[in-house]
């Protein structure tokens, strides 16, 4: 027996709900994965000055390797300088890089800080990934991402470069 002030309809349709809330829970729920790709990239410094002056303009480049065992796709290349140094371009970054593929990545680089009062120690370096969107890439061999060379900068001090 209902009490007094639930209406019938009201009390069919609590339970239409119920029962469809039990249907769905009970359903058949399809399996979702992502998909792991294991690539390992390495980078090497192929060429670079081991010297600089004050808005001097250089290039340095990388060779990167996919040494697999699948291919790598999203490929993201980031250079790594000190603040007197800035990165004006990076040419050649594939989109994507087959098993046992090689690329040559040349990196634009100019002095554009060297101060009276800066540091004549300098790098320039690299480093490589893999975009693991939408699914997942692993690299088993992260040691080889990233390399580095130093460089001194000589050469009469002049500030801010243009």
């Amino acid at each position: 027996m209902l009490p007094h002030f639930i209406s019938k309809r009201s009390y069919l349709f609590f339970m239409a709900s119920i029962v469809l809330a039990l249907v769905i829970s009970l359903a058949p729920v399809q399996e979702v994965s992502a998909d792991t790709s294991t690539s390992d990239l390495a980078i090497e410094l192929i060429s670079a000055p081991k010297t600089a002056k004050s808005c001097q303009v250089f290039e340095a480049q990388f060779r990167i390797t996919n040494l697999g065992p699948d291919a790598a796709s999203g490929l993201f290349v980031f250079t790594s300088t000190p603040d007197q140094l800035g990165t004006l371009d990076l040419i050649g970054v594939p989109e994507t890089l087959a098993v046992g593929e090689s690329v040559t990545v040349t990196a634009v680089v100019k002095v554009v800080a060297f101060g009276p009062d800066d540091s004549r120690r300098a790098w320039v370096g690299a480093g490589v990934s893999a975009d693991p969107y939408p699914d997942t890439s692993f690299d088993p061999d992260r040691e080889n991402n990233n390399v580095v060379r130093a460089l001194k900068l000589i050469g009469k001090p002049k500030g801010v470069c243009p």
